[in-house]
């Protein structure tokens, strides 16, 4: 997988609908300044190899939106595997947006409202909101690290997120798990998928 991090400080992001943001997003990413998440090559020779259609679910204007997106998959020349191209706010095997996933969660520990409202409002499972609320709260953890996760609560980390800039705080969660915020599954090097 190819993450293109710090895009969203490019653009003013807040005026965007989910799916413009992607193509915007996705315009922006250079694949040649790209290493290979594999092999390491600096600066590969990326070759298109294949596409795929996925759905990617956002919250725009207050409604509930599926978009159908088209996510493009390159190829290593050096060590010949495939990865697919995805902006900092795609959360690998999800279809929900970041900014999804991030107004629920503001929503949950910032608001009044029930569960089941909350539920109703983004159109989720409550199942669904409690395994991203476990992989926020593990995901805190582990970029604050033990100590300072006792004492920053989630909704202080929450703010930490939204306020201090995104697209540079997702990049260095990446650098610090691997993996992207929220990312459930990881890809090892033989390819195969594994749980978190």
């Amino acid at each position: 997988m190819i993450r293109g991090f710090s895009l969203l400080c490019k653009i003013n992001f807040r005026h965007y609908s989910t799916l413009d943001l992607f193509y915007c997003c996705m315009s922006m990413i250079k694949i040649h300044e790209c290493p290979c998440p594999v092999c390491g090559t600096r600066h590969p020779c990326w070759t298109e190899h294949a596409m795929y259609p996925r759905f990617l679910i956002g919250f725009d204007s207050g409604i509930v939106c599926c978009h159908s997106i088209m996510v493009t998959r390159f190829m290593c020349q050096s060590c010949r595997s495939t990865h697919a191209l995805l902006p900092e706010f795609v959360i690998p095997f999800k279809s929900h947006s970041l900014f999804f996933v991030l107004a629920v969660l503001k929503d949950y520990f910032l608001s009044s409202l029930t569960v089941s409202q909350l539920c109703a409002k983004y159109e989720i499972p409550p199942a669904t909101l409690y395994s991203w609320k476990a992989a926020f709260l593990k995901d805190k953890r582990i970029w604050l690290g033990a100590l300072q996760d006792v004492l920053t609560s989630a909704e202080k980390f929450l703010d930490f997120l939204l306020r201090r800039g995104l697209e540079h705080n997702l990049g260095e969660f990446f650098a610090i798990a691997n993996r992207s915020l929220f990312q459930t599954r990881i890809i090892r090097g033989n390819g195969s998928f594994t749980p978190d």
